[in-house]
């Protein structure tokens, strides 16, 4: 098997919705000694590099495999793999895609048999039972195809704009409700209503950019349900959990307020780089509005709130 095969077997199970680089990354990171991890040469390559890993057109080389499998933890990676197994409810499919590869296996001691075949994954290249030339015949071809495509979604016309309603519509409700909260967690007052909002002017004001945003968001969910049912349909749900994965670690820090918490939650995801989701290499289809306009999304779908209870 090669390691290309590998990783994308697991990917759907353990790498979290991540990037192909960031998943390379916890890969091997988890499957070699911790003190081994500054002296791992392969972990500092570009960004390119280690998405070519994945994908299959760039191999691993023998002597970057040798240091793998000499500075190998076997226990360390199957304990990471258990709970990224646990964390996505994934064991019965592991084990399928295990007899799918037809590696024989004990129910039981699904993470073992996994890290076992990585490596014996890194013991065939350095045997040279895999190939590990750098150079592939279809190389070329496949950068072509990537300008080709890139070049096709940045022709992609602007999605149609949607209009921002005077009155709040039902399925604003969650977000607003929620930014209410914040508002009002920062004025030390529990109920905090629409009603609430003349006697603050800034909250007023704060809302009113809220609601530009999350209808910024909508416009591309739209857009891209206009796209088809093709290549592109998934992509507002990428788009998603790529900005979910992004924030959720602002989100759980301490803030003073649920305002300050929201401010900061959309500071970080306006930085943020989303490259899994394609659309993003057109001009008209992502844009910091647009990032912003989708955590109120996650406030819909409840995967992001303002205000932290004492208990939460």
């Amino acid at each position: 098997m090669k390691f290309s095969d590998y990783a994308q077997g697991l990917s759907p199970f353990c790498s979290a919705g991540a990037s192909e680089p960031i998943y390379f990354i916890e890969l091997i990171g988890n499957f070699i000694k911790d003190a081994a991890m500054d002296a791992c040469k392969i972990l500092t390559r570009k960004e390119d590099t280690r998405y070519r890993y994945i994908k299959g057109t760039r191999n691993i080389q023998v002597k970057d495999a040798q240091f793998l499998y000499d500075h190998r933890d076997i226990d360390k990676f199957s304990a990471w793999l258990d709970e990224q197994m646990d964390n996505s409810d994934s064991y019965d499919a592991v084990s399928k895609w295990l007899d799918d590869c037809k590696i024989s296996h004990d129910k039981y001691d699904i993470s073992d048999a996994c890290a076992e075949l990585l490596e014996s994954v890194f013991l065939d290249i350095i045997r040279g039972t895999n190939a590990t030339s750098n150079e592939t015949t279809d190389f070329g071809y496949d950068f072509s195809l990537v300008d080709e495509i890139n070049t096709k979604i940045k022709s992609l016309p602007r999605p149609a704009e949607l209009p921002v309603p005077e009155e709040a519509t039902p399925e604003e409700h969650d977000y607003i409700c929620e930014l209410y909260s914040a508002y009002g967690d920062t004025e030390e007052k529990d109920d905090f209503t629409k009603t609430d909002l003349s006697s603050f002017p800034e909250y007023e004001e704060d809302l009113t950019d809220r609601r530009i945003d999350f209808y910024a968001a909508e416009s591309i969910h739209r857009g891209v349900m206009e796209l088809g049912s093709g290549g592109l349909s998934g992509q507002f749900d990428i788009l998603k959990g790529e900005t979910y994965d992004g924030v959720k670690d602002t989100a759980k820090r301490s803030h003073p307020n649920g305002y300050e918490r929201m401010l900061a939650v959309m500071e970080q995801a306006v930085n943020l780089s989303v490259k899994d989701y394609i659309l993003s290499n057109s001009p008209y289809w992502i844009s910091g509005k647009i990032k912003k306009g989708v955590c109120h999304q996650l406030v819909n779908d409840g995967r992001l709130k303002w205000v932290k209870k004492k208990n939460e």
